[in-house]
């Protein structure tokens, strides 16, 4: 089955009205979390700063890593 996203820009001083509206006709609401994950790149990336690849040794903590630009 296909899904299909409505989104609706509602005024936030409207926004209790049309939940009421939601409410009345049974309509639910229902939120997803979206997680970003990083591409390939970025995470080969990453972990050759965390190994040190590219850079003078591998990456501590973040402190000595900035000082060290």
């Amino acid at each position: 089955m296909a899904m299909e996203t409505l989104t609706i820009e509602i005024p936030d001083n409207e926004a209790k009205v049309f939940r009421e509206i939601l409410e009345k006709y049974n309509i639910k609401t229902i939120k997803t979390e979206v997680t970003a994950t990083p591409n390939a790149l970025t995470v080969k990336t990453i972990n050759d700063a965390h190994n040190g690849i590219g850079i003078e040794g591998p990456i501590e903590n973040i402190r000595s890593f900035i000082n060290s630009l």
